[in-house]
């Protein structure tokens, strides 16, 4: 990444003068994917109401506007001479996100996560799901399904 040409203000790069703009850009999204997978997995605790599916739509809304904005007003950059500028790097960076935001999630959400495991563990239990052993006094047999 070169930070000189990244962070200069007006310098209307094209693809002969400042040919890594799309690879910075996809770091740049990438960047902006983890922070807004971190922020959006702590909202439940804040209460906010921006969290779930509208929280994801704005993460993306996040991940691709913030990019063109400022290659069209701080870098003025030509994305006509460029192949795909406006998107680059969007499906991994949502990817992330998601991925981020579902780490941190589960993390602060552990005893959740634990109470569902041992609910779900007792009702296969109870209902003799697949088991092949006795459970709630009735002896399971192996059935065979076709």
């Amino acid at each position: 990444m070169n930070w000189k040409k990244f962070t200069a203000s007006n310098s209307r790069p094209t693809a002969v003068t400042y040919p890594d703009l799309p690879d910075d850009i996809t770091w740049f999204r990438l960047v902006l994917g983890i922070i807004y997978g971190i922020t959006l997995g702590c909202r439940e605790i804040s209460g906010e109401n921006m969290k779930g599916s509208v929280g994801v739509l704005f993460g993306l809304n996040v991940i691709i506007f913030i990019p063109v904005l400022y290659l069209n007003f701080f870098l003025n950059a030509n994305t006509d001479t460029y192949k795909n500028l406006n998107f680059a790097g969007v499906s991994n960076s949502l990817a992330l996100l998601l991925l981020i935001w579902t780490i941190v999630f589960t993390y602060l959400h552990e005893n959740e996560l634990q109470q569902l495991s041992d609910m779900t563990t007792k009702i296969l239990l109870n209902t003799g799901v697949n088991t092949g052993e006795e459970t709630g006094g009735v002896a399971l047999e192996n059935e065979r399904e076709f």
